[in-house]
């Protein structure tokens, strides 16, 4: 089973981007030398026998990349992640719903990444008033009349 899996893994991939991918380092590093896009496309068309146009492989060369970003972020540690032993917590502003915003500001330190956390951050602020931007009513109470 493995020697029929290596002979599948020394084959040319079946789609588009997964020959992309598979000459990535290369055309990475001819990016790198500086050469040129048109030229990459010319040279994938002679050399890799790969028909494509030359915005659909800035397309593949643009998705390779946001991909290696993402990883790359994922595996870095944030600073926002540490916390000093000694550092004193950061001030939280009182809230309507209490003890909601010192658990989000513990949540965003953890993952900024959270969707949950960014829900709760902006749960936990105070609502719009339309009164209050349009001057109608008494938001104040300071009973006008």
């Amino acid at each position: 089973m493995r020697v029929r899996l290596a002979l599948r893994g020394a084959e040319k991939p079946a789609t588009k981007s997964g020959q992309i991918r598979a000459l990535w380092p290369e055309i990475e590093a001819a990016l790198d030398k500086g050469q040129s896009m048109k030229t990459i496309h010319k040279w994938l068309e002679e050399e890799a026998g790969l028909r494509l146009g030359i915005t659909s492989l800035t397309s593949y060369i643009s998705r390779i990349r946001r991909r290696e970003t993402a990883t790359n972020r994922r595996d870095e540690v944030s600073v926002g992640d540490l916390v000093h032993p000694h550092a004193e917590p950061a001030p939280t502003l009182p809230s309507p719903l209490g003890s909601l915003a010192v658990r989000v500001s513990n949540r965003e330190t953890s993952n900024p990444n959270d969707p949950l956390a960014q829900a709760m951050n902006v749960l936990s602020k105070p609502r719009l008033d339309i009164r209050k931007i349009h001057n109608d009513g008494d938001p104040e109470g300071r009973n006008l009349i």
